[in-house]
């Protein structure tokens, strides 16, 4: 037989652990002294319409709109925490939002470019406020992520597809700049600016990249003088050339190694690119059908590193660019965790908001993992957010008042974790 309970029961209990683990953070308070206050009449501060949303999220929420339901039956009984319909949450977005350059390039088209230094600057603070990057050999990984999408100033991109194609520097996993940029945007076009951009931003607040690292969006040669002038060790994928090709070619200093089950050459050369001569790191690999390349004039398919780093073997050079795999791990996680696909905004401008938002709550989560992640049983070292939504987010809570104190109930036997919740 199936009855009704008769009194406030919430699914996802695990979110007054998470919002007490918040409170005593003091991340309220670190909210609204960097976005500063709203008007008195609105009702909400920043830290209500931010957290509401990343609390969302972390429910397994995707759509503005599911805050509704959460606040109905979990968010309102949260200690000391006011939370807003989705419609205000959409409005703070509109708040934070800065006007849209657009840059002419020399076809004669307009891009639409979105720098948010507000918002990208308080993404940095959270970084640090919780925590989060290595104290030294910082790896700056750059690369731009197509994100389909049919609003209303989407344009239609090379994937064939309309979309936003926006520009983001991640640093030990986590977003910390994020430009929003239109579909028809070309990756070179004003990339300069971009990188100049974000390193102000993080040398602002004393954060300062050892290494770089980009595919081949980003073989300009302004960029890699750029870099060198910073004296930033890069690692860019160099698109192939007949240049590139031919000296390679004739080069006889190939030396044989493996990396994981295949089998290659490699050998270094130096390359003017700019205005330094930078070191190319060539590798290559037989060709599955034999067939000559016209420029080599033997069947191997070649790849290129560009660097300035003159001290790293080949085979070094080559693991360390190929880490970028990893980092682009990012986008999966920021995409489906994190619902960057699921922009709730018609424009660009505050679109780029709610992107720099979810990375804020990418961040939160890996936060909160370290600090439960031993406490919270069978959870994996590396897993992601549907499995700790599942394991501990979605533990059952009954709330009930004695008299001024309320209490929650959870339905759980791991007594580590309700010692840890019930540490003052």
């Amino acid at each position: 037989m199936i009855v009704s309970l008769d009194s406030k029961v919430t699914p996802f209990g695990g979110l007054h652990v998470i919002h007490k683990l918040l409170r005593s953070k003091k991340f309220s308070q670190f909210i609204d002294e960097h976005l500063g206050k709203r008007v008195k009449t609105v009702g909400y501060n920043y830290s209500e319409l931010l957290l509401t949303r990343i609390y969302t999220a972390l429910c397994g929420g995707s759509a503005t709109e599911d805050v509704n339901y959460i606040r109905k039956n979990t968010l309102d009984n949260l200690k000391h925490f006011k939370a807003p319909s989705a419609d205000t949450i959409l409005r703070g977005d509109f708040e934070l939002a800065t006007p849209c350059e657009f840059l002419k390039t020399d076809s004669g088209k307009a891009n639409k470019v979105n720098v948010n230094s507000k918002m990208n600057d308080f993404l940095i603070s959270c970084a640090k406020f919780f925590d989060m990057l290595p104290k030294d050999n910082l790896v700056y990984d750059f690369d731009h992520q197509f994100i389909p999408t049919e609003k209303y100033d989407a344009t239609y991109s090379y994937k064939k597809e309309k979309g936003y194609f926006p520009a983001v520097v991640s640093i030990s996993g986590l977003p910390l700049y994020v430009e929003g940029r239109n579909g028809n945007c070309n990756v070179k076009t004003a990339q300069l600016n971009t990188h100049k951009d974000a390193l102000e931003a993080l040398h602002h607040q004393g954060i300062y990249p050892r290494y770089v690292r980009m595919d081949a969006g980003s073989y300009i040669q302004e960029v890699t003088d750029y870099f060198h002038s910073k004296q930033l060790l890069f690692f860019i994928r160099a698109n192939q050339s007949q240049c590139l090709l031919e000296t390679s070619g004739k080069c006889k200093g190939w030396k044989d190694t493996t990396m994981g089950y295949q089998d290659m050459q490699t050998t270094t050369l130096a390359y003017q690119f700019g205005n330094t001569a930078h070191r190319i790191v060539a590798y290559r690999v037989r060709n599955s059908t034999g067939q000559l390349n016209s420029f080599t004039g033997d069947a191997y398919k070649y790849m290129f590193i560009i660097t300035n780093d003159w001290e790293m073997s080949d085979k070094a050079v080559i693991e360390f660019y190929n880490q970028r795999g990893a980092s682009e791990k990012v986008f999966d996680i920021q995409n489906n965790d994190f619902n960057w696909k699921c922009m709730p905004h018609s424009f660009l401008e505050e679109n780029t908001v709610y992107l720099i938002i979810m990375a804020i709550a990418h961040m939160v989560y890996k936060w909160l993992f370290k600090s439960l992640s031993k406490i919270i049983k069978n959870l994996n070292p590396n897993a992601r957010l549907k499995q700790f939504i599942f394991r501990f987010v979605n533990t059952v809570a009954k709330i009930t008042k004695s008299g001024r104190r309320q209490i929650v109930a959870l339905a759980t036997t791991n007594q580590e974790l309700l010692t840890y919740a019930n540490d003052p």
